[in-house]
């Protein structure tokens, strides 16, 4: 958990990156490429990666993407210009993908099999509370240390203690299901696991319910002020405390019952929340809704990432989690290519009514897994 935290909170302090892009002499048109490259290359190399790792060698690729990440970060006060910075930002991104499928590797060995859902919640909370601390601090680190580049000076050395927080995992006796496990994916064994249809269903109503988020994420601003609302920021903060507040308090709930008939439920709602929105009657809706929304997503994330868990035998369960991840990471690659030309040709109230049928899409596919006969496995 505060492996996963050190590893967010090098992401989070970039929200600061857009400002600091202003201050360089850089063209303004390059300035998306340069915040999305990052993004887009641990897209790319999660997939190619993610079979190679496995318990046996995670521990060790985790201090070898420890050590790259602090590097890139440290790396970005040498870059002073686009194709240098570009460079930067691929080899952070690599680094991250690195770091990302080393800890999910181990954090997966380590889940009890009738709490993931609770623990997939927990670890969640622990990659949302930099999001939450870290941007309302960047002005005054600023300040103190000297400019953007000395606060990222700052966070490569508070990655670096992400080796003695997964030293201090070595020996707990977590792994002890996963022994025999050590050896990489082979492509036809990926085949065969990607054959099983329920986890082809979670993947794809996973990957509807990050897109659904990401068109609000990226576009609720803009909604807002069309519409002549000023204070949307509160829906993100609101949405946030939800997602936070349901995974601490009814963690241990999402466990009990039927998952994917509680799955099923979650985004029927979250789909009557988009269709709220997308003809919202009144200011102070939004930030109901912005609660509603947190709710939604706060036990739809874990509950689907707990499902994956569920229906995928051991030896496929770290790399079917690191493309749960994945389709969190295609979202919001894929939200902003679908809505912007939405917008631009029907506007913002088409965006959410198609967030809307994602939602409903999503259910159908819930439904139709429901129908599956389950085959999980131990092996």
């Amino acid at each position: 958990m505060g492996a996963a935290f050190v590893a967010y909170a090098n992401i989070s302090v970039f929200f600061g990156f857009y400002d600091h892009l202003r201050s360089t002499t850089i063209d303004p048109d390059d300035f998306g490429l340069l915040i999305g490259v990052l993004a887009a290359t641990a897209l790319v190399l999660r997939p190619l990666i993610s079979p190679f790792f496995h318990v046996g060698n995670a521990r060790s690729l985790l201090f070898i993407g420890t050590f790259l990440a602090a590097g890139s970060l440290a790396a970005y006060s040498l870059a002073d210009g686009f194709w240098s910075l570009l460079l930067v930002r691929v080899f952070h991104g690599m680094s991250f993908a690195v770091v990302g499928t080393a800890l999910m590797t181990l954090v997966v060995d380590a889940i009890p099999p009738d709490r993931s859902a609770q623990f997939f919640g927990y670890i969640s909370v622990m990659t949302l509370i930099p999001n939450t601390l870290v941007p309302p601090f960047l002005p005054f680190l600023e300040t103190l240390l000297g400019g953007f580049n000395n606060v990222l000076l700052a966070f490569a050395a508070l990655t670096l203690l992400m080796f003695p927080l997964v030293w201090a995992v070595e020996g707990s006796g977590a792994h002890h299901e996963s022994k025999g496990q050590v050896r990489r994916l082979l492509l036809g064994e990926i085949w065969e696991n990607l054959k099983n249809p329920s986890i082809v269903i979670l993947l794809l109503a996973m990957l509807l319910l990050y897109c659904g988020h990401a068109l609000i994420f990226f576009f609720l601003d803009g909604y807002g002020k069309s519409i002549g609302i000023a204070f949307t920021g509160l829906f993100l903060t609101l949405s946030t405390l939800g997602e936070i507040g349901v995974r601490v308090i009814a963690g241990s709930i999402f466990d009990r019952g039927d998952k994917a008939r509680l799955a099923i439920w979650i985004m029927a709602g979250l789909s009557l929340c988009y269709l709220v929105l997308a003809h919202l009657p009144g200011n102070f809706l939004l930030l109901a809704l912005g609660l509603f929304f947190g709710l939604g997503w706060g036990i739809a994330m874990p509950v689907f990432n707990s499902l994956l868990f569920d229906v995928s035998p051991q030896r496929f369960r770290a790399f079917n989690i690191n493309l749960g991840t994945q389709m969190f990471q295609a979202g919001f690659f894929l939200g902003p290519i679908l809505g912007a030309p939405i917008v631009a040709q029907w506007g913002y109230s088409t965006i959410y009514q198609l967030c809307a049928a994602l939602s409903f899409m999503a259910v159908v596919l819930m439904m139709v897994m429901k129908t599956v006969p389950q085959a999980r496995g131990s092996t």
